[in-house]
């Protein structure tokens, strides 16, 4: 396909990485700076003009017969505007818009946008499912299946310390992906022993998710957050949190009046507190070593960075952070924060599931050499009429889930593959050339 992406910035850019592997890609930036950078570092073609402009759109639109147009500016009603304009010159384009604030979500009709982007609130509902349950430290949902990947943290309290997975009454509509062990991928988890700090991942339903938390045992439910930032994420957050229907202490500072102004008109039961979280004074007085959970959504990496490593100092059993930076993820990790959310992923992966390979659900994980893809069962394939029990999978593959006439089906060791089944498959480290013989087809470039 080709692609016309409006905007170089953070969003622009990182949607252009992920998707000029496949496709033909133009970017329109109207600043030398970001232009010329592009340029440098993207097999990509680039325009250096204003992708506002109409006469320069439908230039742009032209010149690369474009497929698909992604209006990727900071300003949510140029977006809108580019999409609206955009399918005046092509009716067939697919038009994709990103927009930050949720205010501007409404539905459109066909002269409007195909496929809305909301990186911030994305981030937002991942923060609040990882804030909500005591054990997860990584949270991604997968809304066109209807299922979640988790990852959980053990702890030395827990009640399933010792036991052997196929022994632990795990949920039926779920399948446990991976144990991480230190640097080691476990991939056959039925026999594996579970150990403390083990982190344990696992794909299934909402429900599944929320029964296995607490079967892993919960020392002390969380009911104390503090966020701190009041953006349109961290508002976001206060609000899911809020609605729950479980009774929660959520306070929300900033040290911008006009944030605060808008948060205390957004949340009805949240105490916003308007502050500078860098002054230890705020950090002492306004209690926040008593925190179950500390959320940090500034717009600074710098700012969040701090409030880490202060939430580290008192103790708070879950620290969960965003960044905006790719670089200041290994600074996060190194740190000892576990739930990081990087804006450049969330986006990465948006633009991976709606634009290059939305048919295979592909889903980039947090992991090194870590996938998740589908994969139709056809004659080829060496799934076809066999369990999967006696299965003999190349290294590094765990298949996780089926869909098979629209249902969702989380496999066992006597589940039979059908031809027209769609195969969830994770993989670690796996040999690409092996994987493509045993499915009968090439694996996602991805890989």
């Amino acid at each position: 396909m080709k692609v016309v992406i409006v905007g170089g910035g953070n969003v622009g850019y990182t949607s252009a990485e992920a998707l000029c592997k496949i496709h033909d890609v133009l970017i329109i930036e109207k600043d030398t700076v970001k232009a010329d950078n592009i340029k440098s570092l993207l097999n990509v073609s680039v325009l250096h003009e204003d992708g506002s402009n109409p006469k320069v759109l439908k230039a742009g639109i032209e010149r690369m017969e474009a497929d698909i147009i992604f209006a990727a500016l900071p300003d949510d009603g140029l977006n809108l505007f580019i999409g609206m304009i955009a399918k005046r010159i092509k009716p067939s384009i697919k038009t994709v818009a990103c927009l930050r604030n949720p205010d501007y979500e409404i539905k459109t009709d066909s002269e409007g946008i195909d496929i809305i982007i909301s990186p911030e609130q994305i981030m937002a509902n991942k923060i609040s499912k990882i804030a909500s349950l005591e054990n997860v430290v990584q949270y991604d949902y997968l809304d066109n299946i209807g299922a979640a990947m988790v990852t959980f943290k053990v702890e030395k309290d827990h009640d399933i310390i010792g036991k052997v997975v196929m022994d632990i009454n795990i949920p039926d509509n779920c399948t446990i992906v991976a144990i991480y062990r230190g640097d080691n991928v476990i991939l056959d988890t039925e026999t594996a022993q579970i150990h403390v700090d083990d982190r344990i991942c696992m794909m299934g339903s909402i429900e599944a998710v929320e029964q296995f938390n607490r079967l892993m045992g919960i020392e002390k439910e969380t009911r104390e957050y503090v966020i701190i930032g009041a953006t349109v994420s961290g508002i976001a957050i206060a609000k899911a949190l809020s609605t729950s229907g479980k009774r929660r202490f959520i306070k929300i500072i900033d040290k911008d009046e006009m944030n605060c102004r808008n948060a205390s008109r957004a949340l009805s039961d949240a105490i916003v507190v308007n502050a500078d979280i860098a002054d230890p004074l705020i950090m002492s007085g306004e209690n926040i070593d008593r925190a179950d959970v500390i959320i940090s959504v500034s717009p600074m990496d710098e700012r969040n960075l701090l409030v880490c490593m202060a939430a580290l100092k008192f103790g708070t059993r879950k620290i969960i952070t965003k960044y905006s930076t790719e670089e200041y993820e290994e600074i996060f990790k190194y740190a000892g924060i576990e739930s990081i959310i990087g804006y450049h992923r969330v986006i990465s992966n948006e633009i991976t599931k709606n634009l290059t390979y939305e048919e295979n659900v592909l889903l980039t994980l947090d992991h090194e050499n870590e996938t998740l893809f589908g994969t139709l069962v056809d004659k080829k394939s060496a799934f076809v009429d066999r369990c999967l029990g006696d299965l003999k999978l190349p290294d590094g593959v765990c298949p996780v889930a089926v869909i098979r006439n629209g249902e969702l089906i989380y496999p066992k060791m006597n589940t039979i593959f059908r031809i027209g089944d769609k195969v969830l498959i994770f993989t670690y480290n796996v040999n690409t050339v092996k994987l493509s013989k045993f499915i009968g087809h090439d694996t996602p470039l991805e890989m």
